[in-house]
Order: structure tokens, then sequence, then C-alpha cells
């Protein structure tokens, strides 16, 4: 085993990503359903565990429950930050985040003129009226 060497093990293969997500859609509702469809830890635990099984059926790595479990949790959070990268937000879950929609569009106070080169007293003084 690569643990005992100190190495690293080797990436997860295709093949075992895609066992990986079968087997955690399977299981998804005991796994992350509502309360009252979830179950214990202990057999959150053996779920994984049966999880880790079907990967090693490819033979590529002994994986184990809690590297299954680490991996699904991985490719759950770069897809959601990806997702919200796209539609232009910032992650709602990290400490003083805030969303980084662009604004509408307001009306321009100059009258048309272009953004660019105003002074700040040209600004005020067309809005003063």
């Amino acid at each position: 085993m690569a643990h005992a060497t100190g190495e690293r093990a080797p990436a997860f293969t295709a093949q075992e990503l895609e066992k990986l997500v079968d087997g955690v859609l399977t299981q998804y509702a005991l796994l992350y359903g509502p309360p009252d469809q979830q179950v214990s830890a202990h057999q959150k635990i053996n779920i994984w565990r049966a999880i880790a099984k079907d990967v090693r059926t490819l033979g590529v790595h002994h994986r184990r429950g809690t590297h299954c479990r680490k991996r699904w949790e991985d490719i759950h959070r770069w897809s959601r930050k990806t997702a919200e990268a796209q539609l232009g937000m910032a992650s709602q879950r990290g400490r003083g985040a805030s969303r980084t929609l662009t604004p509408p569009e307001v009306p321009d106070p100059g009258g048309g003129l272009p953004r660019f080169g105003w002074a700040r007293e040209d600004i005020t003084a067309d809005t003063r009226g």
C-alpha cells in the first residue's frame, strides 16, 4: 500500500470516478437526503465502504470508504465553484463572501455624455439642476 511508504495514492481513473458517481447517486437519498430519510453515521460509513468496494473491483488501487467520500466531496465542491463562477457569483459559504453580480444599468446623469473624462464637479453640477 502507498500509505506505508508515504507515497500518494494514484489519482482516480475515469472508470473509478464513474463507479464512484454511480454508487453515490444510487445512495444519495440516504447520504444527503432530507433528515427523515437520512441514516445514522455508522450506516453512512457502511454505505461508503460498499461504494469503495465497488470502486476496488476495477483493480486500480485499494480505495477505502474515506478516500471515496473525500473524492466525492472534492468533485462536489469543484462543480459548485465552477457553476458559481460561470454564473458570476462568489461562494456564499465562505466568511465575508459577497455576491459579485453586475448591478442593473442606471440611467446616465450626464445626459448621454461618455463616462470617461468626467470631472466630479461636472457630474454634481448636472445633477443639482
